[in-house]
């Protein structure tokens, strides 16, 4: 019962991440931030920029780790389930990048894909040291005792 409630949370952390990117993505307009831009130093709006832009590099990573904590309620890690994490996540971008053509203010960018592509390696790179080479590690053991 445990394991199914484990498993379940996963999903529903997932799911609800997914969600809160596809609102944020919704509702966010980047023009909106000009109105500050003759308030703030030009300082401090490059870093709020430059936040911005990170954020997409985190956003996707945080999300393939999400995905993959899903399989790892399933079992011990394989191969197979990062690159289908990976794919997911990208896929998931994707789809994003496809919505915001809709959403005012918005639009698809190439650019946003590949920051998201560079997050979710970054994110697999971490994950696969971890739980692969760097057993001793904190997040190596976490991951590993995740079921």
């Amino acid at each position: 019962m445990l394991l199914i409630l484990k498993r379940l949370f996963f999903l529903v952390l997932t799911i609800g991440y997914m969600s809160f990117i596809w609102i944020q993505s919704s509702y966010f307009d980047p023009e909106g931030l000009a109105v500050f831009s003759s308030s703030l130093s030009k300082s401090v709006f490059l870093l709020i920029g430059a936040s911005l832009e990170f954020a997409h590099l985190f956003q996707f990573g945080l999300l393939y780790l999400c995905i993959l904590l899903v399989f790892l309620s399933f079992g011990r890690l394989r191969t197979w389930q990062e690159v289908t994490a990976g794919l997911i996540a990208l896929a998931y971008g994707i789809v994003d990048e496809l919505h915001q053509l809709y959403v005012p203010f918005r639009s698809f960018s190439v650019g946003d894909l590949l920051k998201d592509t560079i997050g979710i390696v970054v994110f697999w790179w971490i994950v696969h040291r971890s739980y692969f080479y760097k057993k001793n590690s904190r997040l190596g053991r976490w991951l590993r005792n995740v079921i």
